[in-house]
């Protein structure tokens, strides 16, 4: 390259960081498999990851390079009834920690490709704890750890339950990350289910009444898939809500790319959602 030609070349942009953050819903987690599916075929690259309870499993193995086909098989594989048997024999998550590091392997967050971090609820204080160093795999069973279908995942001295009690849709977390333009997937029905942790612990003194609410507070763009039909314990209709998933995302795509583009002529300007 000649001296004028390099004197005159155009800089590239500035990189624009886009986040995503992926909300709780048990086997309705498939739709945010749908979602990714959709964002990769339209050249959308997240930068920072954060999620709740399946998000945060579905968040990881992005994290860590798995395409959405990739986990869409992981996840057609695994053996639930090794969950299952384990959750009726013990109450606890040791299932899917098997599950998790068997496919991910004892990788700590600092190994991960890319920035992420999951968000638990701690059973003391009711207040969201976000992961972001340590055991994978440990984490990630603390932010999916419902009651009172599991018990709490003890680490260190605290115990933690799922993340949907606290902040179903971190998209807070993203947006603190670094994050220039923040995704949003939410996959609840809006229930209040803090009272259910009251009832379980009686020392329990926390609360979140809209735990869904900072996520819309800040996403840029919030998916919402209608998944009324469908149960956290759905899994055998997984195919159907990675549909679901696949085309709310795609609904939501012509603003998500106009708004990109605008970022990158620094033109763009929040919504309110």
């Amino acid at each position: 390259m000649g001296f004028f030609s390099w004197l005159f070349r155009k800089k590239s942009p500035e990189k624009i960081k886009l986040g995503i953050a992926l909300g709780s819903g048990g086997a309705k987690g498939f739709a945010e498999l749908g979602a990714l599916k959709a964002f990769e075929e339209n050249g959308v690259e997240f930068d920072l990851i954060a999620g709740t309870s399946i998000g945060s499993v579905v968040g990881a193995f992005y994290a860590d390079g798995y395409s959405s086909t990739d986990s869409m098989e992981l996840l057609r594989n695994v053996d639930y009834s090794e969950i299952k048997n384990l959750f009726m024999i013990k109450m606890d998550m040791s299932g899917l920690f098997n599950v998790i590091d068997r496919y991910i392997g004892s990788l700590t967050f600092e190994e991960l490709k890319k920035p992420f971090k999951a968000v638990a609820t701690s059973v003391e204080t009711g207040k969201e704890h976000i992961f972001d160093s340590g055991s994978v795999a440990k984490a990630l069973c603390a932010s999916s750890s419902m009651p009172p279908f599991f018990k709490p995942v003890v680490i260190g001295n605290e115990r933690f339950v799922d993340g949907a009690f606290s902040n179903s849709v971190p998209a807070d977390v993203v947006r603190n990350m670094g994050a220039d333009y923040v995704i949003g997937v939410d996959l609840s029905n809006h229930e209040a289910k803090s009272g259910i942790l009251s009832k379980i612990f009686p020392s329990y003194k926390g609360g979140v009444e809209e735990p869904w609410k900072k996520g819309y507070e800040n996403s840029d763009v919030m998916i919402h898939p209608d998944l009324s039909e469908y149960k956290a314990i759905s899994f055998a209709q997984g195919g159907k809500m990675y549909d679901i998933g696949y085309n709310a995302a795609m609904e939501a795509m012509p603003q998500i790319l106009e708004d990109i583009a605008a970022l990158k002529r620094g033109v763009y300007k929040r919504r309110k959602q």
